[in-house]
Formats: C-alpha cells, sequence, structure tokens
C-alpha cells in the first residue's frame, strides 16, 4: 500500500491533502521496547526521548518524514550521599589544584591527575536525607560561582577554587527550579507547603548577591481539584511560568506578584511553559486533542503569537524557544514528529530519514517540564540531536538545516563512545564524550568531520564517579564542566554518593 502524499508539498493540480492524518509505522522494535544500554555499563539507565527510525511514520515517497516521538525512557536512578568536609590540597600533573569539600580523611583526587588531564575543582558529596529520591533541581553557574539547590538551601562555590562562597537556608525543601536565569542573576525556586508533595511557595534569589530577596505563597489558579503537586517551571526576561496538576499561572520575577494570564475555553488547560531566550507556553484541549503553541510576552502575559497545532498532536517537549523547536506525539504514540516554529507558523518539518535520536529528557510527574531535555542544541538555523546511541558502538551528532528540515551533516563519531550534545559553536556542537566502564568521559568539538575533539579530559580517577550519576544534568561553561545531581538518596556508599563534579582545564 503507498504511503500518502506529502502534506507540505502542494501536489500539482491535485486538492491539498490532510496533513493531520496518522499513518501505520513501518515495522520495527514495538514503542516502548527497552533499547540498548547506553555507555556507563550494563545496569545504568538513562530517560530518554527516541525519535525517528523504527518509529517513523512515511508521510511522501520523496522521502518526507514525520517522526514519530517516543515517550520517556528508562529510569533516573539516584545517587547516594554522605557529609561533606574541607578538601586538601594536592599535586596532580604538575599543577596544584583543589577539589572542594569532601569527605573528611579522603585523598585529593588531583593527587592522581595525569599529565593532560583536567583539574578537580568540586568533589562535593550531597547530605544525608530522611527519604531517597529526594530532589535537589537547578544547578546555575554566574560569574565566578556555581549555584546548586541542596534540600532545604542553595549553596555557591567558587569555579576557581572550588570553596564555598556563600549559602542560602530556605523554609523547606526545593522541590523545583528553572533551569535558566535572568541575565542579571536572579533565579525563582518554588520549595514546598504545608502538604506532603506540593510545592507550595516562591522564592527569589539574586545568585550574583548571594541573597533571598522575596519569599511568597504561589497563589492558586483556580482550577478544578487545583495541587500543587507536579509543579514544573521555566523562566524569561522578567517572568515565571509555571504548571502544576490542576493549574498553572505567570509571576514577575522582581516582585513576585501574578502576571494575568488571558483566559482559556473551558476543557482546555496549560501543557506547560519553556523558558530561556523566549517564554512559549503550550495548552491543549479536551475536545480536538490538538496542542496549542504561543511565544508570550514576559510583560503582560499574552501571546505575541499561535501556533494552533496539528490536530492529535500534543506537545510533548520544547527543544529551544528561540528559535522554537517542538516535539509532538499522539496519545496512541503512532505518529508525531519535530517541528520549527517562526513567528507562529510552521518553519520545517525534521526530516530524520529512518534515523532513531534520543535526547536525554527528564521524567515529569504530570509531563509539564517541556522545556527539560539535555543532549540536544539549537542554532538560529541549526538543530544538533545525538543518534540512539549503545554501549559497544557510541552514537553520532546529526546537524539539521531549521529552514528545510533537511540534514546537514552526520558526524561519524570514530571514538565509538555515547555523545551527548552540550550547546553549539558555530558550525559545531560541544558535546560531552561519556564515560565507559574503564575509560573517563570528556568535553569535546564535534564537526562535520566527525572526529571528536578533546577540550576537556576528565581524569581517569573519576571514571567510576561519572558512572555513578544517575540523574544529572550537565553544564560545559567557560571551559569549566560541571556534572550536578538532580536527586538523592539515602545511601551513602562509594562513588554513589557525590552531588556535584566540576573540572577545569
Amino acid at each position: 500500500m503507498p504511503y500518502p502524499p506529502n502534506p507540505y508539498t502542494r501536489q500539482p493540480g491535485a486538492q491539498q491533502p490532510n496533513p493531520y492524518g496518522a499513518f501505520p509505522p513501518p515495522p520495527g522494535r514495538p514503542f516502548g521496547a527497552p533499547g540498548p544500554q547506553p555507555s556507563g555499563g550494563p545496569d545504568k539507565k538513562r530517560t530518554a526521548l527516541v525519535i525517528g527510525a523504527a518509529f517513523a511514520v512515511l508521510v511522501a515517497a520523496a522521502g518526507g518524514v514525520w517522526a514519530l516521538t517516543g515517550d520517556d525512557k528508562g529510569s533516573d536512578k539516584p545517587s547516594a550521599h554522605g557529609g561533606t568536609a574541607p578538601a586538601k590540597r594536592g599535586e596532580g600533573g604538575g599543577d596544584e589544584g583543589t577539589a572542594g569539600p569532601r569527605d573528611g580523611g579522603e585523598s585529593d583526587p588531583n593527587d592522581a591527575r595525569q599529565a593532560g588531564e583536567a583539574k578537580v575543582l568540586i568533589d562535593q558529596k550531597g547530605p544525608d536525607v530522611d527519604r531517597a529520591g529526594a530532589d535537589v533541581p537547578g544547578i546555575w553557574v554566574i560569574g565566578d560561582h556555581v549555584v546548586k539547590t541542596v534540600q532545604d538551601k542553595v549553596v555557591a562555590y567558587s569555579t576557581d577554587d572550588g570553596k564555598e562562597k556563600w549559602s542560602v537556608p530556605l523554609p523547606k525543601r526545593v522541590c523545583a527550579a528553572p533551569k535558566d536565569t535572568t541575565d542579571d542573576g536572579k533565579v525563582v525556586v518554588a520549595y514546598e507547603g504545608d502538604k506532603k508533595d506540593e510545592c507550595g511557595n516562591y522564592a527569589m534569589l539574586d545568585l550574583k548577591a548571594g541573597k533571598k530577596v522575596w519569599d511568597k505563597p504561589i497563589p492558586k489558579s483556580g482550577g478544578f481539584a487545583e495541587s500543587f503537586i507536579g509543579l514544573d517551571m521555566a523562566i524569561s526576561g522578567n517572568a515565571v511560568g509555571a504548571a502544576w496538576f490542576g493549574g498553572s499561572g505567570m509571576i514577575r520575577v522582581s516582585d513576585g506578584e501574578t502576571i494575568a494570564t488571558p483566559d482559556i475555553q473551558s476543557g482546555c488547560g496549560i501543557d506547560g511553559y519553556a523558558g530561556g531566550k523566549a517564554l512559549l507556553r503550550s495548552w491543549s484541549c479536551v475536545s480536538d486533542n490538538t496542542s496549542h503553541i504561543e511565544k508570550v510576552d514576559p510583560a503582560t502575559g499574552k501571546a505575541t503569537w499561535t501556533w494552533d497545532g496539528r490536530k492529535g498532536l500534543q506537545t510533548k517537549k520544547i527543544y529551544s524557544s528561540e528559535p522554537a523547536v517542538v516535539s509532538l506525539l499522539s496519545d496512541d504514540k503512532k505518529s508525531g514528529g519535530v517541528i520549527a516554529l517562526k513567528d507562529g507558523k510552521e518553519r520545517s518539518v525534521i526530516d530524520f530519514a529512518g534515523q532513531s535520536y534520543a535526547p536525554t529528557c527528564g521524567l515529569s510527574i504530570v509531563n509539564h517540564d517541556l522545556g527539560g531535555c539535555q543532549g540536544v542544541a539549537v542554532t538560529d538555523n541549526t538543530l544538533y540531536l545525538p543518534t540512539e546511541g549503545n554501549y559497544s558502538s557510541g552514537n553520532e551528532i546529526h546537524a539539521f538545516d531549521l529552514d528545510s528540515g533537511k540534514r546537514k551533516w552526520a558526524a561519524k563519531n570514530t571514538s565509538k563512545r555515547e555523545l551527548m550534545p552540550l550547546r553549539a559553536d558555530g558550525d559545531k556542537v560541544i558535546a560531552y564524550q561519556k564515560a565507559s566502564y574503564d575509560k573517563a568521559g570528556a568535553v569535546v568539538s564535534v564537526g562535520s568531520d566527525g572526529d571528536p575533539k578533546v577540550l576537556l579530559q576528565i581524569p581517569a580517577s573519576m571514571t567510576s564517579a561519572e558512572n555513578n550519576f544517575f540523574s544529572a544534568r550537565y553544564l560545559y561553561d567557560n571551559d569549566r564542566f560541571y556534572i550536578a545531581t538532580t536527586r538523592l538518596s539515602g545511601g551513602n556508599s562509594g562513588d554513589g554518593n557525590r552531588m556535584l563534579l566540576a573540572f577545569r582545564k
């Protein structure tokens, strides 16, 4: 049976076909079936969004692809954490370094550093916790320090020597945080309220000054059976957008006051927000089961443009707010794809040509964390995605033109190691080359030639520590690489209790 014609190309002399139909996927691995094991050992799992390949739904014999977007798979296995104590200085690779606070009696990891390996700036253990799976969301690099949420406080460490610079206590545990800050280094986090598992309060922190500016209860939006469970948030400019079970809302960063948002018709609700360079809001209605994407004015809460989506497809993730790049998926998980938008109109549909891609996306209780994916990088005209990899042969990074949706180049990755894009760098992408069971990871630059060029080599002595981050965020900023856990556990053993690692050349 031939595939339907491409809905993005008008057929000469023919009526424009329906672009919203769902077509059966070709034979292949069933949706949700376990994929290959990632690097880091056979027991290590990750949370990934798989798009393309066996899930692709072809819509044109000429090669156009409307690829199916897979659901989150894997699990966020927590790492164990222990107490902290001051570190001692060591000599490694001919250059002194410090690894910041560590458990008393431990040797400095820089003692084992070899020539060409990066310094270990921070080797920070987490605190004891009263329950397994305690979230510690939020890591930001601001000037000369890196800031991490640690249960009921926010702590800044120097990016030069790893020492603690300041700590801001909060009344209760931080339970949600955006991945971005304002341009002047301010951020709003959510912390627990009076009820169990609810994020009931906001606090605004000045990360440059190291102080809390204001602290307020989260205003309710009046939704049916509203509860602050599963709250996820995004920040852009002077606005924070958040969505939770049964409700959503926007506030100003400067003073915490509510930003009025347009009423949504009965039977519709906010899917979530994505921030950064712009603030995007997704909403959908039960009646047509279709997501709508809006670019929101942070000052007024009103939409500056709206894309009315494709019938039957829901917003799964937003890879970038500016330019807008969105991943969509149907409820039956048989159709969907990745689309670029511009001024509320479709710019392109990304053509995966039968290949699987797997950016790493965290689990969300009610799937409001639209902008939380890692392993994807976007510039004004290019999207970088990692192919679905495996433990033995690694993966590749492919670049796509956002104007045409076509692939620009495919890095072949002769290293046979898994690569996670961190950020774009001109016509190249900077990526984390993950550790294997016997080789430490590295930060590399990857271009169309496919040969990763090492920018920062993690010491071999830290390989086990790298491999024991089962739920983490990764940042590369000013020649420094950070790995920060996003979940604590009640244990305290070996390399499984790291909370924050930082390296510099």
